[in-house]
């Protein structure tokens, strides 16, 4: 996967060549979250996810893309709050910045996953409105 750039089609790009299965099992690690709950975030089945393994199958566009949006946020709220356990904290508690949601609510979305990286960017500076 490609690493920060400053197009803003990089997330496209990256989609339609699909993503491989190394990347959701990076995103499991990097999370913490569990392999059945990464995939209900991107709306698949685990064993759909199992099955691309035992197939070499990769990843398709609109499932590749909210995998790439999860690991970028991930890897800026890790950085933001230090840890993936403060991160995990934060995400599963209601946000002022966010009408009150419980932002992990929002990430099954990937226009949700853009508003949980926004309050992100407001929290790194410090912008609490």
């Amino acid at each position: 996967m490609m690493e920060n750039s400053t197009s803003p089609y990089v997330v496209i790009d990256e989609a339609e060549k699909g993503v491989a299965l190394h990347v959701f099992d990076e995103l499991v690690n990097k999370s913490g979250y569990s392999r059945a709950t990464i995939a209900e975030l991107i709306g698949m089945d685990v064993r759909t996810v199992s099955n691309y393994k035992k197939t070499g199958r990769n990843f398709k566009k609109t499932d590749a893309e909210h995998l790439i949006k999860l690991e970028k946020l991930f890897k800026k709220g890790q950085e933001i709050f230090g840890d993936a356990a403060e991160f995990s904290r934060w995400l599963n508690k209601p946000s002022y910045g966010l009408g009150g949601r419980i932002p992990e609510q929002l990430l099954k979305y990937i226009s949700g996953i853009d508003l949980v990286n926004r309050e992100l960017i407001r929290i790194e500076y410090g912008d609490f409105s």
